[in-house]
């Protein structure tokens, strides 16, 4: 007796909108370990050289980078001068979101750890990254982060508060 095959034949198209699924998850995967671990230049590496970085809700208005040297100056800039050194990052955990288009991913960050200065446990629910992936590189990702949530933890609400007093002009 021959078997016959009931399930549907797999298009070109399915087959290659799967890969770019998976693509774009294992890219968010190596952002979470790059945040997880403090590897800045793993989070770095993951985008192209003519990738789009964009900040919607940034204290002084949406801001956007373009290109793989603006984008790195910029990441580099904002670890340099970040509140992590106040904190101790125990654990980050991402939900994933695909897109209507496979390439698109929503990514919600949440980080777990300690406040070092005290000693205290924290949940941050830190960024929600709307980000587009090709090739296994970033070319766009949109980061609406949690500013005020991460300035409460650190204790730092009253510079919060003055830095959009002087944005605000």
């Amino acid at each position: 007796m021959t078997k016959t095959n009931t399930q549907p034949a797999v298009t070109t198209t399915e087959a290659t909108e799967a890969t770019e699924a998976t693509e774009a998850i294992e890219v968010i995967e190596r952002l979470r370990e790059a945040m997880q671990s403090g590897q800045n230049e793993l989070f770095i590496s993951q985008f192209a050289p003519d990738a789009v970085y964009e900040t919607p809700f940034g204290l002084d208005g949406p801001k956007r980078w373009e290109g793989f040297d603006a984008i790195s100056a910029h990441l580099r800039g904002v670890a340099a001068n970040s509140a992590r050194g106040l904190l101790t990052f125990d654990k980050v955990t991402v939900a994933v979101h695909p897109g209507a288009d496979p390439e698109q991913v929503t990514a919600q960050f949440t980080v777990e750890g300690t406040v070092k200065a005290t000693g205290e446990p924290f949940v941050l629910p830190s960024s929600i990254g709307v980000i587009h992936v090709r090739n296994g590189k970033i070319t766009s990702y949109q980061d609406y982060t949690n500013t005020l949530r991460g300035a409460q933890i650190v204790g730092g609400l009253e510079q919060f508060a003055a830095m959009l007093r002087h944005a605000q002009g």
